[in-house]
């Protein structure tokens, strides 16, 4: 049980990072703030990676197969 609770817990953490990286897109600078808090994170830091050189603004948490509706609109 405690594993279904730490990757659920992991999807949130996801979902709120995905969700975060696009209001922050046009704010280069706030962006790359916020990916270097996340990158400290072993657990994220391959995600941060991948949002920081992608050129176009990230699709929905669900989109990267994220379960968590937590933090999307």
């Amino acid at each position: 049980m405690a594993t279904d609770e730490a990757v659920g817990e992991s999807e949130h953490l996801k979902s709120l990072i995905i969700s975060t990286a696009q209001e922050l897109w046009d704010d280069k600078d706030a962006l790359g703030k916020f990916l270097a808090v996340v990158r400290r994170s072993e657990g994220f830091a391959k995600l941060a990676d991948t949002l920081e050189q992608s050129d176009a603004r990230p699709a929905k948490p669900s989109f990267f197969g994220v379960r968590s509706t937590e933090f999307q609109l």
